[in-house]
């Protein structure tokens, strides 16, 4: 499996080092969803905020807020951040739970999702084209 979904569990798409702008992934059968990794994002590893700063004679400082791994971490996660699918995700039973709100499927975030379900629910839709 090769694209959105894989490129972002690779390298991230959010964050001081942006890998790239494409974040939905579109499947076979139509279905689509919002993969995001990187820093802000619900992800794991995740990245520290980028707080950028200028000191004295312009020289820019970086520090990170908010994270277990470094603002500049360059993947690959295990954990990522799915938003406004098309579909309710199936088997709602093992969605519900990553639901921001679970009574909105289509409508929420999800957060901090294996990689593996990921996977499993872009193969149920006949991958991403």
């Amino acid at each position: 499996m090769s694209g959105v979904l894989e490129t972002t569990i690779m390298v991230g798409n959010r964050g001081h080092q942006k890998r790239t702008d494409s974040t939905v992934v579109v499947c076979a059968d139509g279905f689509t969803v919002s993969v995001i990794a990187g820093g802000g994002a619900y992800c794991s590893p995740k990245p520290a905020l980028c707080m950028c700063a200028f000191q004295g004679e312009g020289d820019l400082i970086f520090s990170g807020v908010d994270g277990d791994a470094p603002h500049d971490y360059p993947g690959p996660y295990q954990k990522v951040e799915l938003g406004f699918p098309s579909q309710r995700p199936e088997p709602w039973g093992e969605w519900e739970r990553y639901a921001e709100i679970s009574d909105a499927p289509m409508d929420t975030v999800y957060g901090y999702v294996p990689v593996d379900m990921v996977r499993a629910l872009i193969v149920s839709h006949g991958g991403e084209v």
